[in-house]
């Protein structure tokens, strides 16, 4: 009964399986390659600033983070950010708000938001979305006079935000990093050097 019942599986077996199921006659169903998703992070063109945003919740808290890059990949700042109680969809958005804040405040006039955030980028088409509590606010954001394109990544391709959002849960308020914590360096040295971090299926 197990071996018929796994010759009509639909899933995926790992290395670590293929003894037990050829000891049972099942044979393997391997992931196939390209079901691994290659994501390269992708730098901002000339005179533009990229600023990666991300939002994370542990037990209700709420933290946020971000990191500014150039066109040739080069950190000018990341922020991390402790928020209090509230939901995912909040951190991620005060986590963009943050992001247009900072970087009015350094003169970068043409910002590229991404955001691993589907329902966040979307506030930007549909400001509707957008809680009632955070509405001045965005909209004092809107009239910051910036360029603004936002756009969507998988998590995968977040790393460096996901660390600075993670960050903020430890800190009383927010904090901006002028130089980069030495926990990015792994990621962002594999952003710089466009080498892919892989979303499986």
């Amino acid at each position: 009964m197990v071996t018929m019942s796994g010759i009509h599986s639909t899933g995926n077996c790992v290395v670590g399986d293929v003894a037990l199921l050829n000891s049972l006659l099942i044979t393997p169903s391997y992931r196939r390659v390209r079901d691994i998703v290659p994501f390269i992070w992708q730098p901002p063109i000339f005179t533009w600033v990229k600023a990666d945003t991300d939002g994370s919740v542990i037990a209700s808290n709420l933290s946020c983070g971000g990191i500014f890059r150039d066109h040739t990949g080069a950190f000018l700042g990341g922020f991390s950010s402790n928020l209090g109680i509230g939901t995912v969809f909040e951190a991620e958005l005060i986590g963009l708000m943050l992001a247009i804040e900072y970087a009015a405040s350094h003169n970068w006039s043409r910002l590229w938001l991404e955001s691993d955030s589907s329902s966040a980028v979307h506030s930007f088409k549909n400001q509707s979305d957008i809680p009632i509590r955070f509405r001045n606010r965005w909209h004092n954001c809107m009239q910051l006079g910036l360029s603004i394109i936002c756009t969507h990544i998988y998590r995968e391709g977040n790393c460096c935000e996901d660390a600075l959002a993670t960050m903020g849960h430890d800190l009383l308020d927010t904090t901006w990093f002028h130089i980069m914590p030495a926990s990015l360096s792994v990621d962002f040295t594999r952003d710089r050097n466009g080498l892919p971090n892989y979303r499986l299926p």
